[in-house]
């Protein structure tokens, strides 16, 4: 039932974005946080990595103008720097991308405490012009050496009026095809192509791709359509299957799940380990049967429950027993290796853990081919980077039951989870890797199911010495 209403909110909130944000980060020249170069020859170049993301919840046409400036310039969120660029950037970004742009930068003059100001400008599709977003980055350089006359092939120009009006037409159709449902990535990438022949000069091969991207417009737009049909089909077919399904597990199972637990410990002995617990009728009953026969098994409760009470009563009663501590189960046979227990069903933990883990892993790489996919990324996403770290590690931490409430035990898989992901996020930007999906994926997988190992084995030898206790 949880599923069908997180679905259905999926389904209507799909593409809808609360708080859109563009993101403007200055990497280093390896591309990673840090490395930045603090003094630059005059007339030599140094290189540094730009990095453009789009969360603005539509396709966005983007330049990153790169001035000077010292200590007294000013620039805010609402005042670009008053100075000539010397460079600029162009990109177009789809929704939820990003890319990193390599820039080599010459300064010819020396100067102390040089301001390299990078600010970010946005097409406005109302004023038809590029207007200024209120993010901009900076970083402090000395420049040393004798000054050098700039060449005039470093003079900043930028694109001619002519191709400009023609980027913009270009950028425009994307944004029509866009909003019609289509599928414009081919078309972002030949446009960022056609950015990349016009930042080299090559005018001629940016307004051929401007007219192969002109060109897709019609057929992109006519397949968004069709695709938008298809997608509102197949969502609600989604979610009918899954109300039904979810209703019929919640008729099915509210009552079976006591059974099926209770069958998991069939030929495990009750004991009768307390009095003075408050009871009802039938748990009295349970505690008068256990109390005559010191050999009894779940499975004699099971198969003559009490008159007038059903099976799955009985195996309700026997839980709620059992975990207040009135009654104790006592396995015949325990595993009398860490192989056996692993493979028992004492460790059901890891085993419904590693298979959150698979299926996430599953729903993340495969959420194009299904709407129903899509929403269990949603679902499955949120366990897997704010609940299953967490949990892996204080069931590591903390093997035996009675150590923390199941209560405390969720609260701090949460908030443990809160603390491990960004944590690896800051690791892995120190790796050759960097943070992308595929790095977080494989990290974030193995450290869980790591954790989960552990404690599987911390957990057979707490096992090991309760068995050691009892004689």
């Amino acid at each position: 039932m949880i599923s069908a209403v997180l679905a259905t909110v999926q389904m209507f909130s799909a593409g809808r974005v609360v708080e859109p944000f563009s993101e403007l980060g200055l990497l280093g020249p390896d591309g990673k946080i840090g490395g930045y170069p603090e003094e630059a020859v005059a007339g030599s170049p140094f290189t540094l990595n730009v990095y453009v993301g789009n969360h603005e919840g539509k396709t966005v046409y983007y330049k990153v103008l790169i001035k000077l400036g010292d200590g007294s310039s000013i620039i805010n969120e609402t005042t670009p720097l008053l100075a000539e660029p010397i460079m600029e950037i162009r990109a177009v970004l789809s929704h939820n991308s990003s890319q990193i742009i390599p820039v080599n930068i010459t300064l010819y003059k020396p100067a102390t405490s040089l301001k390299l100001v990078f600010e970010m400008w946005i097409f406005n599709e109302t004023s038809g012009a590029f207007s200024y977003h209120g993010r901009w980055n900076q970083l402090w350089i000395n420049v040393t050496g004798p000054p050098l006359a700039a060449p005039a092939s470093a003079s900043y120009g930028g694109v001619s009026p002519e191709l400009e009006s023609k980027l913009v037409e270009a950028y425009l159709s994307i944004r029509r095809a866009e909003g019609a449902g289509g599928n414009v990535s081919e078309m972002v990438g030949m446009l960022n192509r056609a950015l990349w022949f016009a930042r080299g000069g090559d005018e001629a091969g940016a307004e051929s791709l401007i007219g192969q991207v002109l060109a897709m417009e019609p057929e992109v737009s006519r397949l968004g359509v069709e695709a938008s049909r298809m997608r509102l089909f197949t969502g609600l077919t989604a979610l009918a299957v899954t109300s039904t399904i979810g209703v019929g597990c919640f008729i099915h199972f509210r009552r079976r799940v006591w059974v099926y637990w209770a069958r998991l410990h069939r030929g495990w002995r009750v004991i009768w380990t307390g009095d003075g617990f408050k009871l009802s009728n039938l748990e009295r009953t349970v505690r008068d049967r256990v109390k005559s026969n010191r050999e009894i098994r779940v499975e004699e409760l099971l198969s003559k429950p009490a008159s007038g009470y059903g099976v799955y009563e009985v195996a309700k009663a026997l839980y709620r027993l059992a975990r207040s501590g009135a009654l104790r189960l006592v396995d015949p046979s325990p595993p009398r290796s860490f192989l056996d227990y692993f493979l028992s069903i004492y460790n059901m933990g890891f085993v419904v853990a590693a298979f959150l883990v698979v299926a996430c892993l599953l729903s993340v790489y495969g959420s194009n081919l299904t709407p129903a996919l899509a929403v269990l990324r949603v679902i499955l996403g949120s366990i897997f980077t704010l609940f299953l770290p967490g949990y892996s590690l204080i069931e590591a931490l903390y093997p035996r039951g009675d150590e923390l409430s199941p209560l405390e035990r969720l609260a701090l898989s949460i908030g443990l989870s809160l603390a491990l992901v960004p944590l690896v996020g800051l690791l892995l930007n120190y790796t050759p890797w960097g943070i992308r999906l595929n790095p977080i994926m494989a990290v974030l997988s193995t450290l869980t199911l790591a954790l989960l190992f552990i404690s599987a084995y911390r957990k057979f030898g707490v096992l090991r010495l309760k068995a050691v206790a009892s004689g």
